[in-house]
């Protein structure tokens, strides 16, 4: 961890410390973790774009306690050697880039050069770091073969958290937190992308027709009907277990220009765009 970070709620700063070898001990002794671990504020940064007044317009930064993120990353280590995630999945994934944007583009290239159609659908998940339920964790985590035991240092650290938040006109009273993993926190990535492969790893195709950027889904098909039946039973799928596939900003592109309409889900069509800026890289329908 990079020394010189804003302190967390337990004022440790971010430079390892002799003391945490002994206390990371006694919190898998006893199972609890320090009060202060379960505490974090919450400050809300601007998009720079939209109202100031609209709270969507806002990304909520949360301070953890350090401790409690070395502890993670510890914990991070041993479930890396445990699970294996399927070749499609390249978030937050040792080896793994944005490479998939590449992928992409390349499929669009390979169709437009043989005339051939070509449909993707990019979906678009509603605050899914912050929506997925905490049994379904532990029931993905449990699924990729993590021992119990391992699976209980990640529920100790989710027993009763609370975030209050804090803005220039000052900080609110403290909350829980009931649902979703911890922003900000060294665990949460790992414990999310776990959790996107054991509930679609049966709908997933074969890279490139199916990228996974941790919560950035991309879906490709030759048909367009197919994929429309695709993005729907993603959009089941994901809503079985809690998540929510925000339809008004999931997109649909097609290297086909005689084709008209786009494709629907839960009756709702889908926005047809020319362009498409997936995982930092602009993806077109002329493939340009």
């Amino acid at each position: 961890m990079k020394s010189g970070k804003a302190s967390g709620p337990d004022d440790v700063a971010a430079d390892p410390a002799g003391w945490l070898t002994e206390s990371f001990n006694q919190v898998v002794a006893e199972k609890k973790v320090p009060e202060n671990w379960q505490q974090s504020t919450t400050i809300p940064i601007w998009k720079k774009k939209g109202s100031l007044g609209d709270c969507t317009c806002y990304r909520p930064i949360r301070l953890l306690s350090h401790s409690m993120k070395i502890f993670e990353r510890i914990v991070d280590s041993r479930i890396r050697d445990i699970v294996e995630l399927t070749n499609n999945q390249c978030g937050f994934v040792a080896g793994c880039s944005t490479i998939d944007a590449i992928h992409a583009t390349r499929l669009l290239e390979k169709y437009r050069e043989k005339r051939r159609p070509v449909h993707l659908a990019f979906l678009d998940l509603e605050k899914a770091f912050d929506r997925v339920p905490r049994d379904v964790i532990w029931y993905a985590l449990r699924q990729h073969g993590v021992p119990e035991e391992l699976i209980e240092w990640v529920r100790i650290l989710y027993t009763s958290p609370k975030s209050r938040v804090q803005t220039a006109a000052g900080t609110s009273a403290e909350f829980p937190i009931s649902v979703g993993v911890h922003q900000g926190s060294a665990l949460s990535p790992l414990l999310f992308v776990v959790v996107m492969d054991t509930i679609t790893k049966d709908l997933q195709k074969p890279a490139p027709w199916t990228l996974l950027y941790a919560d950035d889904v991309m879906l490709a098909s030759e048909d367009k009907s197919e994929l429309e039946s695709q993005v729907q039973t993603w959009s089941d799928r994901l809503a079985m277990f809690g998540l929510r596939l925000n339809v008004k900003k999931t997109e649909h592109l097609t290297t086909d220009s005689s084709e008209p309409g786009s494709i629907k889900i839960n009756g709702t069509e889908l926005t047809r765009t020319t362009t498409f800026k997936y995982l930092g890289s602009a993806i077109a329908s002329d493939a340009a």
